[in-house]
Formats: C-alpha cells, structure tokens, sequence
C-alpha cells in the first residue's frame, strides 16, 4: 500500500514539473470564465475591463476607487475609469455605492471629495485670509470649480477652527478686521441724533475705509456694516429702533422729540399733526393717543382735555348770556 501511495507521489510530481505544449488563447481563457459563470461555478460578479483582457469584482473596483480619492483627495469619474480601466458606467454605480458607505466621501458633479480634501483647502484659505484679511467666496469658488453654496456649506463647520475668520455676504474677514470696521460702524452710530438712512451712513463708511487703507483698500458691502450694527443694538451697544431695517431713531432722539411734544401740548393744550410729521412722527394721531389717552382727536389736531372744557364752558356762558 505505501509503495503505490508513493509511486502516486512520484507520477503527481513528474506530471506538476512537466511542461505543457498546450496554451489558451486570451479568447479561450473569456470564454472559459464566461461559461464558468454561467454554470455558477464562478457565483460572483464580474467586470469586464474596457480592453476586454481583465476581470474585476465590483468590491475591488470600489476599493481601488476609494483608495485613489484616499490618495489624492479629489478625483473625476472620468479619470477614476481611466486608472481602473473600467467603463464609465460601472465607476459611476460604485461611485454612489462608495459615497453611501463612506461619509468622509462626497459625489459633487462627477467628482468624488474626501473630507480630508476639504481640510487641506480650509487651511490654504485661512492662510490666504490671514495675509489680506478678506476674500471674496465667489472667487474662491471659480478657482476650486465648485458652487458658491457648496463652498459655503464647507467652510461654515470650520469657522473659528481651521479658518479664522467671520463670513457675512459672501465674504470672509479676518478678527482683527472685524474688530476695526466694527469699531467704526459703532462711533459713527452713536453719533447720530436725528432719524438716519443707514444705507447712507454705509456708503460713507466705505469711501473712508478705501480712503484709509489707499490701493490696497478693501471693498466692503453695505450688508457686513448692517450686520455688525444689528449685532450691537442686540448686545446693547447701540440704543434706539430701527425701522424697515435700515432706517434708524436713537433714543436720544425719541427723547428729545416726546420732550418738544410735551412741552408744546402743555403749554398750548392742542398741538397740530403737522408739527409731529416734521419731527419724522408717520402716524401722529396714534402716537398721540397712546402718549395722552384723554385727549381728543380732531381732523388736523389734538386737544387737550382742558381745551375741550375751556370751550364747553365758554358755550355755556355764551348761552346764558344770550350772546356770542
């Protein structure tokens, strides 16, 4: 029995050393793996490779595929088919499959971005930020070849973090920039005593900056001043209200104003509407019966309740007199 057990050995050894004289064509190996399928002897998928010379599994063309964007950060479809040497097709069905499984990884117009990307661009933005204290998201964007919205999605994470910098209208800012433009929205503010257009005062903000900082000015929008204004009448910075959004009382004024009113009513018990509307009051019968809820509203002035006496008993005396 060992003896035929071993001459087994030998002729298995002689028939693995010996060299075969018959060789299968690349077309005889697709038919084989093909009929192989069929039979479900091979019972997985398979890709065929755009040369028609390899196969791959869908698993490894995903691995492959992650593993390029792992590398590279960014990477098209379109060059992801190239390196694997897939179909279009099938790279842009794993593609979907990859980004499912992966939340490090995004699917943005035909392009697969890990988040690690996104970091490597935060950062190079922050630096670029830090030397001109402004940048314009709009030019980021066209040099990144991505949307506005997208960028902005991106970077508001990494506010205070990895860019440090405040975004307002599409731009961003440095701190030590913000600080000094908010430092001016908030002495030019609280230097107004009269009803405001503050869309103005923005206006002349800005030709004071670019006057400050000459060519190398920076151009700021009307809507970064308002928000850091809307930001201190919050805080308690700024005191007064604010109307339409942009139209601006300081209290200093309402003050002064409701002191006029008092003082003229006081003395001449009636006080015409037009007279209010000057002092910038739009509905001068409401505010008028808020602040003197005794009085009488007329067709172009408000009475005081003395007056109305006054003249009932003037009425009176007339009548018992028998004269006028």
């Amino acid at each position: 029995m060992d003896d035929e057990l071993l001459e087994l050995q030998r002729q298995f050894e002689s028939a693995q050393q010996a060299k075969s004289s018959i060789r299968l064509s690349e077309r005889n190996v697709v038919e084989l793996v093909q009929k192989l399928h069929e039979l479900q002897i091979i019972d997985f998928d398979l890709l065929h490779t755009v040369s028609g010379k390899e196969y791959i599994t869908p698993e490894q063309l995903r691995y492959e595929m992650v593993s390029e964007v792992e590398k590279l950060g960014r990477v098209s479809l379109i060059d992801l088919a190239d390196s694997t040497g897939v179909d279009l097709y099938h790279v842009e069905k794993q593609a979907e499959y990859a980004v499912a499984d992966n939340p490090g990884l995004m699917l943005i117009q035909g392009e697969i971005i890990s988040q690690h990307y996104w970091d490597s661009v935060a950062e190079e933005i922050n630096e670029r930020l830090q030397e001109c204290s402004q940048i314009s998201l709009a030019e980021l964007a066209t040099q990144l070849h991505v949307g506005v919205e997208l960028l902005t999605s991106i970077l508001k994470p990494r506010l205070g973090t990895m860019v440090k910098g405040r975004l307002e209208g599409g731009q961003l800012y440095t701190p030590a920039y913000v600080a000094r433009v908010s430092a001016m929205v908030r002495g030019a503010a609280r230097g107004i005593t009269v009803p405001t257009n503050l869309s103005a005062l923005w206006s002349s903000l800005q030709h004071l900056l670019q006057e400050m900082d000459g060519a190398s000015g920076i151009a700021v929008e009307g809507s970064f001043f308002q928000a850091l204004f809307n930001g201190q009448v919050k805080e308690g910075q700024l005191l007064g209200s604010l109307r339409a959004g942009v139209y601006w009382t300081p209290t200093v004024f309402a003050g002064a104003q409701k002191e006029c009113i008092d003082s003229f009513f006081s003395q001449n018990s009636f006080i015409n509407y037009e007279m209010l509307n000057k002092l910038g009051i739009s509905q001068p019968v409401q505010f008028l019966q808020s602040r003197y809820p005794d009085g009488l509203a007329l067709v172009n002035a408000f009475a005081h309740p003395s007056l109305t006496e006054m003249v009932n008993a003037a009425v009176e005396d007339a009548i018992e007199r028998g004269s006028w």
